[in-house]
């Protein structure tokens, strides 16, 4: 299993420990999903940093890993709205929910430009 779809099912509680310390992932059957919001999150990454087309491949995916827990937070939201799509709000029975911005979850990754 990927690294990242590890760390994303962590931070949605889909694991338990077996009683050798041991990590076992449960719920299996969303691991298309989250992987799925795992290429996503990073293909919107990679739009925004705007790589020069002289980088190569490994070049990418060496400055991605500055941005695994951007990539991170970005699913765990993703999933989170899960069944809720674009919802701007919500409330039942005197509960009020509300979401930060999507596009906070991008601060801090910039563009690269170049000097004229």
């Amino acid at each position: 299993m990927d690294a990242t779809l590890e760390k994303v099912k962590i931070r949605l509680g889909q694991y338990h420990m077996e009683s050798s310390n041991k990590v076992v992932f449960d719920q299996a059957e969303k691991n298309p999903l989250i992987s799925q919001l795992i290429n996503q999150a990073t293909n919107e990454i990679i739009q925004r940093r705007n790589y020069p087309d002289s980088y190569t491949e490994e070049q990418i995916y060496a400055d991605l890993k500055k941005y695994e827990n951007n990539i991170i937070n970005i699913v765990v939201y993703d999933c989170s709205q899960a069944g809720e799509a674009y919802m701007q709000s919500y409330t039942e029975n005197g509960v009020s929910r509300n979401w930060i911005s999507r596009n906070d979850l991008f601060a801090g990754i910039f563009p690269y430009v170049k000097a004229i």
